[in-house]
């Protein structure tokens, strides 16, 4: 669950810098991680570094075990488990689109409906701000997100800057990629996507904190490095072993 709530925090981090660029490019996050029970720290922080590689429309994002690769050029998303050796492809176009909206036979009784939907009632919303401050090289403003999913509440102040430019196109595709893998989130992209364009440039640094009862973790992503390079030849194409998985 903690894991879901962080991808909707860093998946914007994760293609601000998709235009920023002519020519192929290389991004590192650095992700760092503390648990609290009762506002006492649990355990060490977890720090982990994620990277992405951009192509014109073609995207590259790995973080531990998993991988995303968007190609827009072929209209397809595959998400990749590195431990199961197994992938799920998705189309791009179909993205944001709640699952039922091309209708379904089976009709869900009016008032099964209506509690499923209260029971799973996902909200989003980003609020911009006057607040701005610099950090590194970038001139930035704040935005604050909140997200209530399943009785768990995310608040993230993000910090954008318009210094380098980005590519929407790219970023609102791979925004809901992270929810359209899993099953009963579709309607959930097309709200983050919705969201996702009142922030003006691209997030350079974000700190989210997610509360769950009497537990609390808190999250920070800030990019650490960009720079021109060729991605490997291999980054664009699922591994030949690997085996195709139907989505969660």
């Amino acid at each position: 669950m903690v894991r879901t709530f962080t991808l909707i925090s860093t998946a914007i981090l994760s293609l601000s810098f998709s235009g920023a660029f002519g020519s192929e490019m290389y991004m590192a996050h650095k992700i760092s991680t503390d648990s609290y029970k009762r506002d006492k720290k649990d355990g060490e922080t977890e720090v982990r570094t994620s990277m992405q590689w951009f192509a014109g429309d073609k995207l590259r994002s790995d973080d531990g075990n998993e991988s995303v690769i968007m190609r827009l050029d072929k209209d397809t998303i595959y998400t990749l488990n590195h431990e199961k050796k197994t992938y799920s492809a998705f189309q791009a176009s179909t993205l944001g689109v709640p699952a039922n909206a091309e209708g379904d036979d089976e009709q869900v009784p009016e008032m099964v409906s209506s509690m499923m939907g209260n029971m799973f009632k996902m909200e989003v919303a980003i609020e911009p701000t006057s607040e701005t401050k610099k950090i590194g090289q970038w001139n930035c403003t704040r935005y604050n997100q909140t997200v209530k999913m399943m009785g768990v509440t995310t608040t993230t102040e993000l910090w954008a800057t318009e210094d380098v430019v980005i590519d929407k196109k790219l970023l609102d595709k791979f925004l809901a990629s992270q929810f359209m893998t899993k099953s009963g989130m579709q309607d959930f992209a097309g709200k983050m996507q919705k969201e996702a364009e009142k922030i003006k440039g691209c997030v350079v640094y974000s700190k989210s904190i997610t509360t769950m009862g009497k537990k609390r973790t808190e999250t920070i992503d800030e990019v650490t490095e960009i720079k021109e390079k060729a991605a490997p030849q291999d980054t664009w194409v699922v591994p030949p072993k690997y085996k195709m998985k139907k989505p969660d």
